[in-house]
């Protein structure tokens, strides 16, 4: 599950990237998936990349997964097929940023859907010289599942990385549907 951190534009350029790297979550994670046909299709639209499967294996490992990488190389997209079905919006950016914009259109899912009542545990874990944080919120679903909205961000505390130029965070917004029992 790991971008590779590359060199950050300017914190003005991050917060613009932001904004449409919401954007994009919002047109592809929320309101297409999970139908899978849909994501597809706009990621045709956009004459999107589809990244190989060696590509996707970097960094979904074994698990069973499809992604795309925007035309201007800018982020990625990924649909994470079950057991756990997810869509992600993935980019490097300067830092974390401000994530209102995100905050909005996460609370209007939530309350359109109704029933996200429980903020998920956050997450930190290390792994291969990054640190991996997430935060987020899930609803129960009748079969015993869950749907959650999360964000992750990941940063570089490998010492020996940084001076080579791999700073800044990787951020990605994710909305997942578990299988029962796996929370």
């Amino acid at each position: 599950m790991l971008l590779a951190l590359v060199p950050t534009t300017s914190v003005g350029d991050g917060d613009l990237k932001l904004s449409r790297m919401t954007a994009l979550y919002q047109d592809v994670c929320l309101k297409a998936f999970p139908n899978d046909k849909a994501v597809e299709a706009i990621m045709l639209a956009q004459k999107a990349r589809p990244l190989t499967a060696d590509e996707v294996k970097v960094t979904m490992r074994e698990d069973p997964a499809r992604a795309w990488e925007l035309q201007d190389g800018s982020a990625t997209v990924w649909i994470e097929f079950p057991p756990f079905h997810a869509c992600s919006v993935r980019w490097n950016a300067p830092e974390v940023g401000d994530l209102s914009q995100y905050r909005t259109i996460a609370d209007e899912y939530e309350r359109k859907t109704g029933g996200f009542t429980t903020a998920v545990t956050p997450y930190d874990a290390d792994l291969d010289g990054i640190h991996i944080h997430a935060v987020g919120e899930q609803r129960a679903l009748g079969e015993g599942g869950t749907e959650s909205l999360f964000i992750f961000d990941q940063h570089l505390t490998d010492p020996k990385r940084r001076p080579a130029g791999e700073t800044g965070v990787v951020l990605r917004f994710v909305h997942q549907f578990a299988p029962p029992g796996s929370h």
